[in-house]
């Protein structure tokens, strides 16, 4: 499962018609990083999400999320794992709970 990271820089190199290769070039990384990030297969560290950032002139906080969203995203991965060892009344008693959180 791609992490908010991943998906943010995807959506953002999408948004902007860049390829894993432009952005390589932009931020002084290789492209087999930059397609690293984007899979989820890795996380950067914060000087390369700042230089990122700068890149696609975007904020940090755009491609990591806040505090609540690095929070929920975590929470989402967790249960994403953990998802087969629920029985079905817990998954839609799981559901439901989500969906009146909204």
């Amino acid at each position: 499962m791609a992490d908010l990271f991943a998906s943010r820089l995807s959506l953002l190199l999408r948004q902007r018609g860049l390829s894993q290769r432009d952005l390589a070039g932009m931020v002084g990384l290789t492209p087999a990083a930059i397609s690293r990030y984007v899979s989820g297969e890795r996380r950067p560290k914060a000087i390369i999400v700042a230089k990122i950032a700068k890149s696609l002139g975007v904020r940090p906080e755009d491609l990591t999320g806040t505090c609540a969203e690095r929070e929920v995203d975590g929470a989402v991965q967790l249960i994403a794992r953990n998802a087969n060892r629920l029985s079905d009344e817990q998954r839609d008693q799981l559901i439901r709970a989500i969906i009146s959180k909204r």
